[in-house]
């Protein structure tokens, strides 16, 4: 079953406007690449990043999610969007950017999927070309894990978000959608999503096989430190 099913619809609504996320990524890829003509999105979701760059570049996409890409193509018709794992595509196009966003990464499970994907997206890059992706820092989960669950309303439905710390640093995102469907009746939708937390040290080992001039950025922050939550990374081809 497609993992995304339940949450696609919803996803926007609860994301909320994602634009000034997409501009800190247009950013990152004018400083690290002015020269870059394309762009492609891995776990590209309901297209929020690419809606917004395809302003600007030639975009496409893919998502292993068909009910997620049937949103995205809603919003940006005409744009290539695949449905594919991030992991197995195999393209004979190259491009000057690859990126994945909204912690996509986290929800690799395996060490070695870590490795594979940043070996795909090397593997897709043309010459001098970047790699841009962002993780949920350790620091970030653990708080998660250790608060109440999050209440979240959109319009008339309400979003919880209850996070649980199981072993070997992977976290369990337990998601519940009461969807109102009368005054007095809402329908409950449930959806179980899991990530892993890796040090920044043994991403930027990872990475250093592949890329060069690996940068770290704090979207809140300019200095990425200790307390740093979410940590944007930009890689250059080696």
């Amino acid at each position: 079953m497609d993992s995304y099913e339940t949450l696609a619809r919803f996803y926007d609504p609860i994301m909320g406007d994602q634009e000034e996320s997409a501009k800190y990524v247009l950013s990152l890829i004018r400083k690290n690449n002015s020269k870059a003509k394309t762009v492609l999105e891995l776990a590209c979701g309901t297209g929020a990043y690419l809606q917004y760059l395809s302003k600007y570049y030639d975009v496409a996409g893919l998502d292993s999610s068909s009910a997620m890409l049937s949103v995205a193509r809603e919003k940006i018709p005409g744009c290539p969007l695949l449905q594919n794992d991030m992991l197995g595509f195999e393209f004979d196009e190259k491009y000057d950017s690859v990126i994945c966003m909204n912690d996509s990464v986290n929800h690799l499970l395996k060490i070695d999927e870590w490795k594979k994907l940043f070996s795909q997206a090397h593997k897709h890059l043309d010459k001098n070309g970047i790699f841009i992706f962002d993780i949920n820092t350790e620091k970030k989960l653990k708080n998660l894990s250790e608060n109440p669950p999050i209440i979240h309303e959109f319009g008339d439905n309400i979003f919880i978000t209850d996070v649980i710390k199981n072993p070997k640093q992977i976290f369990e995102w337990d998601l519940r959608i009461f969807e109102k469907i009368s005054d007095q009746d809402y329908k409950l939708h449930e959806q179980t999503l899991l990530e892993r937390a890796v040090q920044i040290v043994k991403i930027k080992e990872m990475l250093s096989k592949h890329f060069r001039k690996i940068q770290l950025f704090d979207f809140d922050n300019s200095i990425v430190s200790r307390k740093s939550e979410r940590i944007y990374f930009v890689a250059v081809k080696k």
